[in-house]
């Protein structure tokens, strides 16, 4: 029985849909971390249950997604990730692996998979970016994505 390998961060991508066709590359990011989120509990404990309560799986709830970057002056996609969190707009976000060089594309302002890449796509907008500079250091950001919804995650790369 073959094994598959593991998926390699080096080289792991973040793209935003920033047009209706237009996929726009975060340069300069250094992890990602986020993608999950626990579901809630509903309560259906009622006067016969003795012991312990009981519970049935409510939605979801989408944890911020954190994209750590190192801060580049004059670079576009630094200042168009200010202007989405000045602007809230909910937008298609798209994390993918190194699989390959192929650049995915926007299709109707929604990210789309691609084929010869793993992928992680998702809803949601910049709620937060800090910056953070330090003696004898470089300049440091994190972005923080708050999810609208599921995450579609794409395992295959074939």
């Amino acid at each position: 029985m073959a094994t598959s390998a593991p998926i390699k961060s080096q080289k792991s991508e973040l793209f935003w849909a920033s047009a209706a066709t237009t996929a726009t590359r975060a340069v300069a990011i250094k992890g990602f971390s986020g993608l999950g989120g626990a579901r809630d509990q509903i309560d259906t404990s009622n006067l016969d249950n003795l012991e312990d309560r009981t519970f049935v799986s409510g939605l979801g709830s989408p944890s911020p997604v954190t994209v750590a970057f190192n801060v580049h002056a004059d670079e576009a996609s630094h200042t168009a990730l200010l202007a989405l969190k000045t602007s809230g707009a909910e937008v298609s976000w798209g994390i993918y692996s190194s699989h390959s060089a192929t650049a995915p594309t926007a299709v109707g302002s929604v990210m789309q998979s691609v084929t010869t890449r793993a992928s992680a796509i998702f809803q949601g907008y910049v709620s937060d970016i800090n910056i953070d500079i330090g003696e004898n250091d470089i300049w440091k950001g994190t972005i923080t994505i708050q999810r609208t919804g599921a995450v579609t995650f794409k395992l295959t790369t074939v």
